[in-house]
């Protein structure tokens, strides 16, 4: 494995995708950032990316991002709002499954990692239930992002041939305002634990680039200091 390798981020320039991708290039990696507007985000070329104007549902404009930057591993940091919108009525809940799709049709080759972030009410409750189904800690309005976000893993699970891809949810307590450093990677689990953003690009980089796991969805429980 090369020690310097292209690394392609979808979405890099929200809070997620702008703190993987700062991660990222600061280990030395080339990276390719594909985003709606590249003006809306002049720190990337700034910072020596290769910005790639483009829809994440969109096969044509991921590979762009993808094959053309010969990608070793595709980062998913794609989210369809900044903010949870008033109302979900016309959102499509295909939106995830479009995206993971559009990232499959551009890879070279099933080895190539892909990396996504999932979201916290996919994961499981010691009693069995997902946390989407518990209307204490995930609002049922929020209900369809949620299954749009669980169409995701299925997606990558029906894929064939069966490609290298890992899942890293953080926790409910993801925050900016959270200065904690390092992470622990666990089962899908719930915790309401607080997570920085950094911990986060630090999970996230760390397994696209030094995998080790694998067709598996993975938890930030917890930090470490």
């Amino acid at each position: 494995m090369r020690t310097q390798q292209r690394i392609t981020v979808l979405g890099a320039g929200g809070r997620a995708g702008s703190a993987i991708t700062r991660r990222v290039l600061g280990e030395g990696h080339r990276v390719t950032a594909l985003v709606r507007s590249g003006a809306r985000h002049p720190w990337l070329e700034g910072s020596g990316v290769t910005v790639v104007e483009g829809d994440a549902t969109d096969p044509a404009d991921v590979a762009r991002a993808v094959t053309d930057a010969d990608a070793d591993a595709v980062i998913n940091a794609v989210t369809p709002f900044s903010a949870p919108p008033a109302s979900f009525d016309g959102f499509d809940e295909s939106f995830y499954e479009r995206v993971i799709g559009a990232i499959l049709a551009g890879i070279r080759s099933s080895a190539v990692r892909i990396v996504t972030v999932g979201l916290s009410a996919d994961l499981r409750l010691p009693d069995g239930r997902v946390v989407a189904d518990d209307p204490e800690l995930f609002p049922p309005a929020l209900l369809p992002f949620a299954r749009a976000h669980a169409r995701e893993r299925l997606a990558l699970e029906a894929a064939s041939p069966m490609p290298d891809w890992l899942i890293v949810v953080p926790p409910a307590g993801l925050s900016a305002e959270v200065q904690s450093v390092g992470y622990v990677l666990a089962e899908p689990v719930f915790s309401d634990a607080a997570l920085s953003y950094g911990s986060l690009a630090a999970a996230v980089a760390d397994e696209a680039v030094r995998p080790t796991r694998r067709g598996s969805v993975l938890a930030l429980p917890c930090t470490q200091g």
